[in-house]
C-alpha cells in the first residue's frame, strides 16, 4: 500500500512538472519594434500634462514589458554604466494571469527545467512590493525558495523597491503610483500626476 502511495505520488509529481504552467511568459517576434514603440508610449503616458491630483490608468501587455527587457534595457545599460546591476533583468520574461504575474528566466541552461514564480504586486505604505509566491516547475510547486530565480528576488526587490512608487519627471511633477492589479494578458497601473516638488 505505502509502495502505491509513493509511485502514485512519483507519477503524479512527473505529470505536473510535465504539464506547463497556466500562462508562459512571451517575447514578441517584432521585440525589437515593440519594445521601443512601448519605452516611447509609457513616456508619452507619464510626461502628459494632466490636471493636478487627477488618477489615470494603463494597461501593458507582459509582451511589450518582455520585449522592452530583451532590446532597449541592454541598449540603456550601454549608455549609462551605472545601470549595470540591472543586465540580470534582461533575461527575465513576465505573464501576468489573475491576481499575479509569473516570472520566468530566460538564461536557464540549455535543458533545464522551466521554472515559473508567481509575483503578487501591492503598494504597502505607498511604496512598490511584490510577494513572491511559491516556485514552480511546470505546474508542480517546490517548496521553499525552489529556483536561484527566487533567491535573486528575493535579494534584490528591497533595494529597488526602497524608494516610494513615483517617478520624478524632468519638469519637477511627480507621477505617483497608485494601484497595481493583474488580469489574465495585462497589467493594469493606476497613476496621479502631482505638482511640482518643491526645490
Amino acid at each position: 500500500m505505502a509502495l502505491a502511495l509513493i509511485l502514485g505520488a512519483a507519477i503524479a509529481a512527473v505529470v505536473l512538472a510535465a504539464m506547463p504552467p497556466v500562462a508562459r511568459p512571451l517575447l514578441p517576434d517584432n521585440a525589437e519594434v515593440r519594445g521601443e514603440a512601448f519605452e516611447q508610449a509609457l513616456a508619452a503616458a507619464l510626461t502628459k500634462v494632466r490636471p493636478a491630483g487627477e488618477e489615470w490608468a494603463i494597461a501593458i501587455d507582459p509582451a511589450d514589458i518582455n520585449a522592452w527587457l530583451a532590446t532597449r534595457l541592454p541598449k540603456w545599460i550601454e549608455h549609462d554604466p551605472a545601470l549595470a546591476n540591472l543586465a540580470r533583468a534582461t533575461t527575465l520574461r513576465l505573464a501576468a494571469i489573475d491576481g499575479a504575474m509569473l516570472l520566468e528566466d530566460s538564461a536557464r541552461p540549455s535543458g533545464a527545467p522551466i521554472i515559473s514564480l508567481p509575483l503578487t504586486p501591492a503598494l504597502v505604505d505607498d511604496r512598490f512590493r511584490l510577494a513572491i509566491g511559491t516556485a514552480r516547475i511546470g505546474r508542480l510547486p517546490v517548496p521553499g525558495s525552489g529556483s536561484a530565480l527566487a533567491a535573486y528576488l528575493r535579494a534584490s526587490l528591497d533595494e529597488l523597491a526602497s524608494g516610494p512608487a513615483e517617478i520624478r519627471l524632468s519638469d519637477r511633477r511627480r507621477v505617483a503610483l497608485r494601484a497595481v492589479s493583474c488580469q489574465p494578458g495585462e497589467l493594469r497601473l493606476l497613476f496621479a500626476t502631482l505638482p511640482a516638488a518643491s526645490p
